[in-house]
């Protein structure tokens, strides 16, 4: 920068993407000589990161871009200014919407250290400002740890409580509650329309929280836990007014909550809904070919498509029992696998289907097309050949039509994706195959076909959903 040079802009995106990576905390340190300024050290040093001089450089010779402008804003929020570093970020989507041309996204990672900043020095109004301007932002997609972290934030300061003052600037915000348990509730609304499980750390964290803020209130019974422990389990009934957070035993029958005595909603596609993911599916699968298979002359988007609809097709017209349970077979064969030695196991994909069969459902196993063979590539340097019982799985499951093997260079996830929402209409006769709660046999209740598979499906989950 001093010598006036001006690098070719792959080089500085390069550097910007490489102290990216590098986290301003652990970024390098650098000191400069200085005569002057309000950063000056005694010895007339100043100290500077060489990611904010790399994002200094890349601005003042490019345009500023969402990686340089996250870079800036962590370096902000690092030092406990998360003001300054919200102005800029505010300066910067007014450039965005200034300039028609600019294709920029802001995206989660820029936003998340001033929400953490205000959320540590106790900003509560200023953090639910930042997560309202989250919340309009169609790129910038909360996860269940960032709804906790707010939530975590105004519980411990006693927000939750009743009878309490506004939360400052809330008033300008769009929320119909300014504080109190009526907060608590809206939020936590907002939260179960992008969530449908947080972790037991999050659990936990909550569950500190509430007692923190609540300490001093009569209708109080928690007790902070340790950050490691489990939660409780309750099936005692909560007093009127009763402030609790533990873990229950639901009644498989009613559906209905011990403790609180809610009735607990069964999540379901309707049936535009199903035939829109259907239909969103194989737009997807033409995107993911394209990628994928690249320029070659031989392929076409479309085989991607034209696939995975044959795979839709079958499912409508094939007769017998209709498949009750989809195992994402890629993802069972390889758990608890990532260790030296670890391979494809058709063992674990086996002990799944006759653990689900014993419990009386049909199951389709979907494995990419490279594992229905005796041999294959695990990794571009490992290679794994099946044992004698493992070709036995495989081809048993084959003859019963129980494996699909999905096309080479199509994506696996799609079909077992599309499988879970299928009419199969051939094979229900009409019939809805949901089980009830007072099922004779004992099967699980709700709707089917299940969908087995620990896959947390973050690459597709926004592309499938319309924008808010």
């Amino acid at each position: 920068k001093e010598s006036g040079l001006v690098l070719p802009k792959d080089t500085i995106s390069t550097y910007l993407y490489v102290v990216g990576t590098m986290g301003m905390g652990d970024s390098f340190r650098m000191t400069t000589t200085t005569t002057a300024g309000d950063d000056e050290k005694k010895d007339g040093s100043s100290e500077s990161s060489i990611s904010e001089e790399v994002v200094t450089y890349h601005d003042l010779a490019m345009k500023p871009t969402e990686s340089s402008i996250s870079l800036r804003v962590k370096a902000f929020a690092s030092k406990g200014d998360a003001k300054t570093a919200q102005e800029l970020l505010e300066a910067f989507k007014k450039t965005i919407g200034d300039d028609v041309d600019n294709k920029e996204a802001i995206r989660l990672r820029t936003y998340l250290p001033i929400l953490k900043q205000y959320c540590e020095s106790k900003d509560v109004g200023a953090a639910l400002t930042v997560y309202k301007q989250m919340q309009s932002i169609s790129t910038v997609i909360l996860e269940p740890e960032n709804y906790v972290l707010l939530l975590a934030s105004i519980a411990e300061n006693g927000y939750f409580c009743r009878n309490l003052p506004p939360i400052e600037g809330i008033s300008d915000l769009d929320l119909n509650s300014e504080s109190g348990p009526e907060l608590f509730d809206e939020l936590v609304s907002e939260m179960a329309d992008d969530v449908l499980e947080i972790s037991s750390a999050s659990a936990s964290r909550l569950h500190n929280a509430l007692a923190t803020g609540f300490k001093e209130r009569p209708e109080n019974k928690l007790k902070e836990m340790h950050p490691l422990a489990s939660m409780p389990v309750s099936r005692q009934p909560a007093e009127s007014d009763e402030v609790v957070a533990c873990r229950i035993s639901l009644d498989r029958s009613s559906g209905i909550c011990p403790v609180t005595e809610a009735q607990q909603r069964l999540l379901v596609l309707e049936p535009s809904q199903r035939r829109q993911l259907h239909d969103d599916l194989l737009s997807l699968s033409r995107e993911q070919f394209s990628k994928f298979a690249g320029k070659r002359d031989d392929e076409t988007p479309e085989r991607a498509a034209e696939e995975l609809q044959k795979f839709s097709d079958w499912l409508d017209g094939r007769d017998g029992e209709p498949f009750t349970a989809i195992l994402d077979g890629a993802n069972i064969g390889y758990y608890m696998q990532s260790f030296d030695k670890g391979r494809f196991n058709y063992h674990q994909i086996q002990f799944m289907v006759d653990t689900l069969e014993e419990r009386g459902e049909n199951v389709l196993v979907v494995i990419p097309h490279k594992y229905g063979y005796n041999s294959f590539y695990t990794s571009k340097t490992q290679h794994q050949q099946l044992d004698a019982a493992e070709k036995t799985i495989m081809n048993d499951l084959l003859r019963k039509k129980k494996l699909y093997k999905v096309p080479p260079r199509c994506l696996d996830d799609f079909y077992w994706m599309l499988a879970s929402v299928s009419d199969q209409v051939t094979a229900r006769k009409g019939v809805d195959i949901s089980v009830p709660n007072d099922d004779s046999s004992g099967r699980w209740p709700g709707v089917r076909p299940v969908l087995i598979s620990n896959d947390q499906m973050r690459d597709h989950k926004w592309e499938l959903l319309e924008p808010r």
